[in-house]
């Protein structure tokens, strides 16, 4: 299949039922469509795209390559590093990874790890599909089903790892729709086409009249850009915190040793915004645009206001991406938002 062709199926978007059987039915043959058979679509902003991932089927003598393994009964399976990459195209986002039960025998080896991840999808009517999976390493297990010492003292040497892997493998396919967990070599010849909702703001225009529409739209470009603070100067001002409140104070949830995970909350759908908007408003706008990116962005995106205003730990602890990724999405989201308070409300000053 040429990338002309992928290309341009990945463009296509689909807003009924009828588009999405006619869709699957005709790139079914050329591709594997991880597309359910019938969809909710009641919010007419919301549509579903679709995004091209291949697969390396070209295996060693052992069957297996950088994306895919050979199972034991034959078939082959993804390796974790090609289930991340449907995950995140299908705008997977995991909100919960963490150790349930950890097991060592006298001499503090490792016999027995449970692992625990949780994660959401958007729902193409606008709802979050959010759902639970554990994954397990057993040393005892492995001792009776491989005959070969290394292999067993190889995978002990990976325990964590190898638990978290099956954990995040079972969600993956709980949460990503008709995603085998095995597949013949012919079948990874084709490449996946991952479902994705896209929101076409666009479409709640269409009944507005043209002034209207320009108006939101303007308003729209601005806050893209950040440029809404200089519009709204007076109102980000009365908006400010107190000015007792300090960086530190701003960012307390993420600098305690102990942060208390916070249940998610899917994040309200932002609406074209009115002509008078507070500054404290704009900022979590602004944050909650972060919330559905890739967690590298998001991380970026935090170390860089950590630099640029110069925000420092009161206990001395060094900001680093692993810390950042280990609190919960919620935590990272209130942290950005502060944050750019605190960056936007410097500039603002300047002006």
């Amino acid at each position: 299949m040429t990338t002309n062709a992928l290309m341009k199926i990945s463009q296509e978007v689909i807003s009924s039922n009828e588009q999405l059987h006619n869709f699957v039915q005709r790139v079914k043959e050329i591709t594997n469509p991880l597309f359910p058979d019938t969809l909710n679509f009641v919010r007419p902003e919301f549509k579903l795209s679709a995004t091209v991932v291949s697969v390396d089927a070209n295996v060693d003598k052992y069957g297996n390559n950088r994306d895919i393994y050979k199972t034991e009964n034959g078939q082959y399976a993804l390796h974790l590093s090609k289930l991340n990459e449907i995950a995140k195209a299908a705008g997977l986002q995991i909100t919960d990874s963490k150790i349930l039960e950890r097991k060592i025998d006298s001499e503090g080896r490792v016999t027995y790890i449970l692992f625990q991840v949780k994660g959401y999808v958007k729902g193409i009517d606008g709802s979050i599909k959010e759902d639970v999976a554990t994954g397990k390493y057993d040393y005892y297990r492995d001792l009776e089903k491989y005959t070969s010492p290394k292999q067993v003292k190889g995978r002990r040497g990976h325990a964590e790892a190898l638990a978290e892997s099956n954990a995040k493998t079972r969600l993956f396919n709980k949460l990503v729709t008709k995603l085998p967990q095995s597949f013949t070599l012919k079948e990874l010849q084709k490449p996946f086409l991952v479902p994705c909702v896209i929101e076409d703001k666009y479409e709640l225009l269409k009944d507005l009249d043209p002034e209207t529409q320009k108006q939101i739209k303007a308003e729209y470009a601005r806050e893209q850009l950040g440029l809404s603070r200089r519009i709204y100067p007076a109102a980000g001002r009365a908006a400010l915190p107190e000015a007792s409140q300090t960086p530190a104070d701003a960012a307390e949830e993420i600098t305690e040793a102990n942060v208390v995970e916070e249940e998610h909350v899917a994040a309200p759908q932002t609406e074209p915004q009115q002509t008078k908007i507070s500054f404290e408003e704009q900022m979590h706008i602004l944050a909650e645009e972060f919330r559905h990116a890739p967690q590298k962005e998001r991380t970026e995106k935090i170390m860089q206001l950590i630099e640029t205003t110069k925000y420092s730990d009161p206990n001395g602890i060094p900001f680093t991406k692993a810390r950042i990724e280990q609190n919960s999405l919620d935590t990272q989201i209130k942290f950005l938002e502060k944050l750019l308070t605190v960056h936007n409300q410097a500039e603002a000053e300047l002006i």
